[in-house]
């Protein structure tokens, strides 16, 4: 079983490979959006980011990594990714962080599994969202399997 650990640090699950710039080990220590990822297509079985995802900017980059865990994980593969998102009433959680460069709101997640879509072609791959729930009045949990 291959599993990859986004922007993990130094508290990556035991087992999992570590994908981040400053504790990532070989071809792994890098930024998530840079890809190609070093492994193949439909190789992984489980990917997760933890408050990592609002650390990569908005727009092309926040679209190559998700198409890049789209395209490494296997048919019924999971992606999770959990984020401070801008929520009502409004909390600082998501825009105190000067590290921030990127902010979430669950309609966001609807671009990648076509509930919402823009009126352009932005290269989006598509998932199919298995669980999308806030938790804590703050902190979205998203998990999707690629279509």
């Amino acid at each position: 079983m291959t599993s990859i650990e986004i922007g993990g640090g130094t508290l990556v699950q035991p087992g999992w490979i570590n994908l981040d710039s400053r504790n990532g080990h070989g071809d792994w220590a890098r930024m998530a959006q840079d890809t190609p990822w070093p492994t193949g297509d439909n190789t992984v079985d489980a990917i997760r980011a933890s408050h990592v995802m609002e650390h990569i900017p908005a727009g092309q980059d926040r679209i190559d990594v998700m198409n890049e865990a789209h395209r490494v994980l296997r048919p019924g593969g999971v992606f999770e990714v959990i984020v401070p998102i801008l929520n009502n009433p409004l909390t600082w959680h998501a825009i105190a962080d000067p590290t921030h460069v990127s902010f979430w709101v669950l309609e966001s997640f609807h671009y990648f599994d076509g509930h919402f879509a823009a009126n352009a072609d932005y290269g989006i791959r598509l998932w199919n969202t298995l669980e999308l729930e806030v938790r804590g009045g703050f902190e979205c949990h998203w998990k999707g399997t690629p279509r």
